[in-house]
Order: structure tokens, then C-alpha cells, then sequence
């Protein structure tokens, strides 16, 4: 026992000292490295991310406007525009002008106007200095003289102007507004006949910005290529001068100012379609916060894991002998020759693994021992059952083959009797039943031509002639087709067995047609079962369908007399494979259709028959 203790100890003082050595040390020893390069790794990663968030609210920006770019290049050339650039004052009577005003306000400028919340205003300047003006988004009285006369001065500096230009911050009533100007071209000259200017609010820039960097940034600043500010969320500083340069890294485009014990990054990043500079601004430690917390986490996750690993390793070891040491027991049990004993169970910690299989094994072997024992015993009273059982196989083969004879027989003289009578409808209906039993008990094959099935269903049909005097049965195929197709055994009855229990009997109709058609297909054959009953309804026809797609029984009405036509579709399937089978081409009030898709013999079927 002592020799035991020492060698459970010794494989718990290996085990801890396995995990101190190779995992412990080195873990502590690489965490002390790991600790420096995480806080550097994240500090750039939160730069980066910075510096991602900036650059893609720059181009969230960049497309704005440019989709205000593109959406005022059609009107420079609406005729009425043109009819504008080359009119001189006073050339055209008070109605006439306001005519061709009334033209462009609605076709021209409602284009751009209409559902833009963005655009204060927009004019029109021809090279003549006249001035078309639309404000009528504002709500407040403006002061158009002041507008006019800046209207004027831009149109001075034309030549100075880029085609497309966004000009500098202006305020009109207290609203800062970005002037846009497009310079207007006569389409016969193609020279610079006057301006088109956009006044544009602030209000979707501030969108874009804060959709994107709200949550994220401190402040945002917008600066033009004159560093100028032409956006700050606080309007005192629109206008006004930015000096970055001295802020400015034109390597990374970013910069970490360290005050006092406060370190705030700055970021930019420089729009080449625009030339405008985004910048912003966010202190380090919100940028860094998560991951910090993250990284600390992870950090006393790893050491309580240490902690706890520690401790399974000596519970383990502890709990793996007391195991083993109570296997020994029973083993030394079995030994003596005692193989019937109270069945000891391994600890729960071991009870779905080697442990419990080594435990199942021992337990499993001294069974059988028994279990071979007692066999020993019984083996002639065994020998006794089994040939008993023989002899009742022998009995049950021989009333199989003596029922079907008898039926047979039975239906014979019955016939013989009809005819004496002149029964002749009794005749027939005993001579089809007589090959309908015929074949659906003595042919052992499970797969037949078509031409079997179609000569057992004529029985089945005869039978039903007899019993329905309006039934009308129609059968449309070719002989040599029907010769060289294959079917599973008692295909077509149960169709047909569908047919009148389901479409005729169930809605109190009286059967008044079958029709059996079949024509050649692109995978084989098709046989089409008609009927003039009352079809099932759409859910319950998609049903089946997706049941015979899916080759899974229906869920819909599972009783005996409605798996039927799933069990038919299975038997092919899994005789001939895909895509043989049935389907419902058309179910409703006026009968149902359903198609049986059936393969030719081939010559190797052709070689074993």
C-alpha cells in the first residue's frame, strides 16, 4: 500500500512539475514580453483604426460631392438655360423674361431643389450680368442685393475660377453656407456664358461626420486647400484660419501630443478630389480603453487558468490511482474464482472515459465467463427449441403454398359454375380476380415490363367496368413501347386504387373515366394515370411533390389510405434511382393527372432476364 502512495505522489510531484516548468515559467517569461509588445501593438492599432474611421468618412464626403456635381451638369444644357446666357436686358418684353424665368425655376432648378434639404439656394447668372435666384427653401427674408452684388463678383473673376469649384465658408442670415459654382457654356460656342451658383448648408457634411465619427472623435475640423476652416461644429471657427503645419507628420499624417499626463492623438487625411484636409482629434486612452481591458483580462484569465490547472493535476492523479486500485481489487477476486460480485463503478470524473472502458471491459469478460457457463448447461434444451422451431418454419412454408392453391381452385370452379349458368359477368369478374391473385402472389420478381403491369391492371379494370356501367376506360400507348419499359411490381394499382377511393368515391361522384397514356421521354418513358374525379387541393398537391422531389414521405394525412402513392414513388426510386418516379401534373375539380416516369430495358437487364 505504501509502495502505491509513493507512486501516486510520484506521478502528482511529475505532473506539477511538467505544467511549473514548461508551462508556468515560460509563460510568466513570455508575458513579461508580450505585456510590452501588446501596449505598443495596440497603440498602433488604435492609430490605425483612427486614421481607417477618418479616411473613410473622406470618402462618405468625396462622394457626396460629387453626386451634387453630377447632379447639376445636366441643366447647364436645358434650353431654357441656353435660351438665358445669350440674352442682354432689355432685349425681350416683361412677360417674355418672366416666362423664360418661370421655365427655369421649374425645370432646371426644381431638378436639383426637390428633396434636398441641403441646398440654400441657387442662381443663375448670365455674361450680361442678369441673375436669376431661387431661395425658396428659406424661411426666413433675406437680403438679395447682398447676394446679387456677390453673384456679380464671382462672375468678374470667371476666368480666374476652375470649371467646377466650391468656394470658401460664407454667412447668408446667420447661416454658414459652402458657395458652389459651375461655369455655364453655350453649346454652339462652347464658351464660358455664365455661372450656375449653389449655396450649400452644412447640415449633411455634419451628417456624414457625425453618422461615422460621433462616436469616436472629440472634434472634427474641414479645411480647404487655403486652410481655411469650412466645418467645425462650433461656428465661431468657421472661416477662420487652421494652422496644422506644426501638428502635421507628412510620413503618417498623424500625431501624439503628450500633456502632462493626458496624451491626445491627432489624425488627418487629405481628400485629392476635394483638397480638403478632414482632421480630428480623440484622447489615446478612449481609443485604447477596450483593448487595455482586454489584454488585462486576458491576462488574469491566463493566471486563474494556471491556477486552476494546477489544481486538476493533483485532483487527477489522486483520483486516477483510487481508480486503478480498486480495479486491482476486483481483478484478484476474479482470480479466486469468484466471477459474481456487487459492480463497482469508477469515479464520476471517469466515468465517460478509459478508465470507464477498462472498468465495462473487466466487467463485460466476467459476464461472458458466466454467461458461457450457462450456455454449457442449456445447450440440449436449446438444441430441442431450435429444431422446434424448425418444424413450425416447415408448417407455415407449407400453408403459404397451399392458400394461394386453394384461392386458386376456389375461383376456378366458381367460374365453371357461371359458365354452366350463362353468368357471363360473373365469369369474367372471377377469371380477372383469378389473374389479379395470380400475379400479385405467385410472381415473386420485383421488377417487371410495364407490359406485366398493364395486362394485371386490364383485370383490375374489368372488374371495376363491371362494377361502374358509365366507367370509361382508355388506354393510349404503343404495344413495342410497353414491351421495353421496366416497373417495380403493383405499380399502377394503387394509383388507380387513389384514383376511385380519392377522386371519385370520397366526393360521392359515380367513376366515369380512367385513362392510361404513355409516350417516350428524354430519361425513359412517361405513363400518364387520368382521371375525371375531384382532385385534391394545391397545399396538399405541392406536398406530395415536394415529397417526391425530396424522396421523404408526406407529412400531410399519413393514414393507411394515403401513403400509398409515397410508398409506389419510393419503391421506384430505390429500384431504378433518380429520376424515376411519380408526380402530380395537375390536381382540381376537374380530375388529377399524375405522371409516372419509368427507365427502358437495357441490354445488360436484357442479358439476366
Amino acid at each position: 500500500m505504501n509502495f502505491v502512495l509513493l507512486k501516486k505522489n510520484s506521478i502528482h510531484t511529475k505532473l506539477f512539475m511538467i505544467i511549473l516548468v514548461f508551462v508556468c515559467i515560460p509563460l510568466l517569461i513570455l508575458g513579461f514580453f508580450w505585456y510590452g509588445k501588446s501596449t505598443k501593438t495596440i497603440e498602433n492599432n488604435a492609430v490605425q483604426n483612427s486614421q481607417h474611421l477618418l479616411a473613410q468618412t473622406n470618402e462618405y464626403l468625396d462622394f457626396y460631392l460629387n453626386d451634387l456635381e453630377q447632379s447639376t451638369a445636366p441643366i447647364v444644357s436645358m434650353s431654357p438655360i441656353q435660351r438665358y446666357l445669350d440674352l442682354p436686358p432689355g432685349s425681350t418684353s416683361r412677360y417674355e423674361r418672366f416666362t423664360l424665368d418661370k421655365d427655369i425655376k421649374e425645370e432646371a432648378f426644381s431638378s436639383i431643389l426637390e428633396g434636398r434639404s441641403d441646398i440654400f439656394g441657387i442662381s443663375l447668372i448670365n455674361q450680361f450680368g442678369m441673375q436669376i435666384n431661387n431661395y425658396s427653401q428659406v424661411n426666413h427674408i433675406l437680403n438679395m442685393d447682398r447676394i446679387r452684388n456677390r453673384n456679380q463678383e464671382l462672375l468678374k473673376q470667371t476666368e480666374q475660377l476652375d470649371a467646377y469649384q466650391i468656394m470658401n465658408i460664407d454667412f447668408i442670415y446667420d447661416t454658414p453656407v459652402l458657395t458652389v459654382v459651375r461655369k455655364v457654356y453655350d453649346v454652339q460656342t462652347f464658351e464660358t456664358s455664365g455661372l450656375l451658383i449653389i449655396n450649400l448648408r452644412l447640415n449633411q457634411i455634419d451628417n456624414i461626420i457625425n453618422e461615422v465619427t460621433e462616436s469616436h472623435f472629440n472634434r472634427v475640423w474641414i479645411v480647404n486647400e487655403n486652410h481655411r476652416i469650412i466645418f467645425h461644429p462650433d461656428q465661431t471657427e468657421l472661416g477662420q484660419t487652421f494652422d496644422y503645419e506644426e501638428n502635421q507628420t507628412e510620413s503618417q499624417n498623424f500625431l501624439i501630443n503628450q500633456i502632462e499626463d493626458k496624451r491626445t492623438l491627432m489624425v488627418m487625411d487629405r481628400s485629392d478630389q476635394s483638397n480638403w484636409t478632414m482632421i480630428a482629434n480623440v484622447p489615446m486612452q478612449a481609443v485604447m480603453t477596450n483593448l487595455m481591458s482586454f489584454r488585462n483580462l486576458t491576462i488574469w484569465i491566463g493566471l486563474a487558468l494556471i491556477g486552476v490547472a494546477l489544481l486538476f493535476v493533483g485532483g487527477f492523479s489522486f483520483s486516477l490511482t483510487y481508480s486503478l486500485i480498486n480495479l486491482q481489487k476486483l481483478m484478484k477476486k476474479a482470480q479466486s474464482g469468484r466471477l459474481k460480485f456487487n459492480k463497482i463503478k469508477p469515479l464520476r470524473f471517469y466515468r465517460n472515459d478509459e478508465v470507464s472502458d477498462l472498468y465495462e471491459s473487466f466487467y463485460n469478460m466476467t459476464d461472458e465467463l458466466n454467461r458461457l457457463i450457462e450456455e454449457v448447461h442449456h445447450s440440449k434444451l436449446k438444441e430441442k427449441e431450435l429444431e422446434i422451431k424448425n418444424r413450425e418454419s416447415e408448417l407455415r412454408a407449407m400453408q403459404s403454398q397451399i392458400n394461394p392453391h386453394f384461392l386458386y381452385n376456389t375461383l376456378e370452379l366458381i367460374n365453371s359454375h357461371a359458365i354452366i349458368e350463362n353468368q357471363w359477368m360473373i365469369s369474367r369478374m372471377t377469371t380477372s380476380l383469378a389473374d389479379m391473385f395470380r400475379y400479385n402472389v405467385s410472381n415473386s420478381k420485383k421488377v417487371v415490363t410495364l407490359k406485366e403491369e398493364i395486362q394485371q391492371i386490364r383485370s383490375y379494370l374489368d372488374i371495376q367496368q363491371e362494377r361502374f356501367e358509365d366507367l370509361n376506360v382508355v388506354y393510349d400507348f404503343k404495344e413495342e413501347d410497353i414491351k421495353e419499359v421496366l416497373a417495380a411490381r403493383i405499380t399502377l394499382q394503387p394509383i388507380l386504387e387513389n384514383a376511385f377511393i380519392h377522386g371519385y368515391e370520397d366526393h360521392g361522384l359515380a367513376p366515369s373515366f380512367i385513362g392510361i397514356y404513355g409516350k417516350r421521354n428524354e430519361f425513359g418513358y412517361s405513363l400518364y394515370i387520368v382521371d375525371h374525379g375531384s382532385g385534391m387541393d394545391q397545399t396538399t398537391k405541392d406536398t406530395y411533390n415536394q415529397a417526391f422531389q425530396t424522396n421523404e414521405p408526406s407529412e400531410e394525412k399519413k393514414t393507411t389510405k394515403r401513403i400509398g402513392m409515397n410508398n409506389v414513388h419510393r419503391r421506384l426510386h430505390a429500384t431504378f434511382g433518380q429520376p424515376y418516379g411519380l408526380t402530380i401534373e395537375r390536381s382540381n375539380e376537374k380530375g388529377t393527372v399524375i405522371v409516372i416516369t419509368l427507365p427502358y430495358l437495357t441490354h445488360e437487364t436484357k442479358k439476366e432476364a
